[in-house]
């Protein structure tokens, strides 16, 4: 079975001039700016440069169940490299269709690492959709390299950075 790739349903979408029925959200469902009405939320805020590991942990935790989302500071990866890492990323996603699928996850593999496709159907039938490349970068036992992608040819070199 072909796996249905988000790109290429954005590709053909594009060429037609048309976005398939089954990925167009009725008027309620669509975000405006936002879909939070009222004061700005005040997100967790995690700082990992706290000397105190279980007070981190312990808002780690907290964020995670009130909130089940957190804004980490004071992790040390420099904004350059995040954004070379954005760079690289995006490389990755306008290679040929070809090219990505060598790093495809395997259906028989029990890893979750490699390219791969999400689409989810809503009660009305409706698909939310994503792309995404998955891999371990920590521990360095966990690491594979082999089904990290060689090209872009940077892509390697910027998550080895992390790694030191």
């Amino acid at each position: 079975m072909e796996v249905e790739r988000v790109q290429v349903i954005a590709s053909q979408s594009k060429a037609l001039d048309t976005i398939p029925s089954e990925f167009i959200r009725s008027e309620h469902e669509r975000p405006g700016t936002t879909t939070f009405h009222g004061p700005v939320p005040e997100i967790p805020v995690v700082d990992l440069a706290e000397p105190d590991r279980d007070r981190v942990v312990q808002a780690v935790v907290k964020a995670g169940q009130e909130w089940g989302i957190f804004q980490v500071v004071n992790h040390g990866i420099p904004v350059e490299v995040i954004k070379e890492l954005q760079r690289v990323g995006k490389e990755f996603f306008e290679l040929p269709q070809e090219e990505k699928e060598a790093y495809a996850m395997k259906p028989e593999s029990e890893t979750l690492e490699g390219y791969g496709t999400k689409l989810q159907k809503d009660l009305e039938g409706k698909k939310a959709w994503v792309d995404f490349f998955f891999h371990n970068i920590w521990p360095q036992s966990r690491l594979d390299h082999s089904i990290w992608p060689k090209n872009p040819a940077s892509y390697r070199f910027e998550f080895s950075w992390i790694l030191q």
